[in-house]
């Protein structure tokens, strides 16, 4: 997958769209219900430059009448056009990296809250990691950036750690005081994490072409190993990773992560290899003649 490949290398309510600056990539002619253009030789383009909207919906046209492909920044907010020339909204991947474009289309950039999830994003606009909104009772909420069988399994091991959370804190919820610095519900789910989903793509990939025994992946090693190979700032952290392979379903998958993480606690004695135990997770997901594959990353 890129996204691993390349991490293991390394409200407005009315769209009202400006017309100034513009950094783009090359752009594509597009033949389609959009306003065309003449243009002959030594003379300029009888359209008018800028924003535009058809029944597809709205884009950018170039002066020479052709449809803006790509990242494109105008009156101080980035946008991005589809392949077909199409103004994005909502969750996109891009290059690897997942971002949100808001109903008039501009990127989200800061912290963001939608339902019940709460995002952070890099500077860039990235997605960076994804958590329940605090003191709503933790539990399932939605990545943003997982296909439906992942997001399924995310929702049950969230709502899983959220009843180990309350089990070990039962009277949390009933002593919060409103006190939003101090959220009742801290740790019952787990934190997504991008890198650590990156570096799940990374081993998951290479656990289904070149194998996974002991958790081993042949030329790569255990996953403390692999991480001191490529120097990752992870690879003195307390982590715990989990390869499921050709599950009918998330329910299957979740079943044998339940299996494995009560197996290794249960023969070491050690809170290192409970679920309870961790806060962030990563996670890729393959699905392969029918059949689902997963690696899961715990972080302490």
């Amino acid at each position: 997958m890129e996204a691993g490949a390349a991490w293991a290398a390394e409200q407005s309510a009315g769209f009202q769209p400006g017309a100034s600056g513009v950094e783009s990539n090359k752009p594509q002619r597009d033949q389609r219900d959009f306003p065309s253009c003449t243009q002959s030789f030594g003379t300029q383009a009888s359209c008018n430059p800028g924003w535009h909207q058809s029944s597809s919906g709205w884009y950018w046209q170039e002066r020479d009448g052709s449809l803006h492909h790509g990242w494109l920044t105008d009156g101080g907010r980035t946008y991005y056009m589809d392949d077909n020339g199409l103004m994005v909204t909502g969750w996109r991947e891009i290059d690897g990296d997942w971002y949100y474009f808001h109903q008039d289309g501009a990127m989200n950039l800061g912290e963001l809250n939608l339902d019940t999830g709460c995002y952070q994003f890099t500077s860039d606009g990235a997605l960076a990691s994804a958590f329940w909104v605090p003191n709503t009772g933790g539990g399932a909420y939605d990545a943003g950036c997982y296909d439906e069988t992942a997001q399924g399994l995310l929702d049950r091991l969230n709502e899983e750690k959220k009843e180990q959370y309350f089990d070990a804190h039962p009277d949390d919820e009933d002593e919060y005081d409103g006190d939003m610095h101090r959220p009742y519900d801290r740790y019952a789910g787990f934190t997504m994490n991008m890198d650590l989903n990156k570096l799940a793509a990374c081993r998951l990939d290479g656990a289904i072409q070149q194998g996974y025994t002991a958790n081993l992946i042949p030329g790569e090693g255990d996953l403390k190993e692999y991480l001191s190979g490529i120097n990752s700032i992870y690879r003195n952290r307390t982590l715990l990773e989990l390869y499921v392979r050709a599950c009918e379903d998330e329910s299957e998958a979740f079943d044998k992560i339940m299996d494995k993480a009560g197996r290794r606690s249960a023969s070491k004695s050690n809170r290192a290899y409970s679920l309870e135990y961790y806060r962030q997770l990563g996670m890729a997901h393959r699905e392969l003649e029918g059949k689902h594959y997963f690696m899961v990353i715990l972080m302490r």
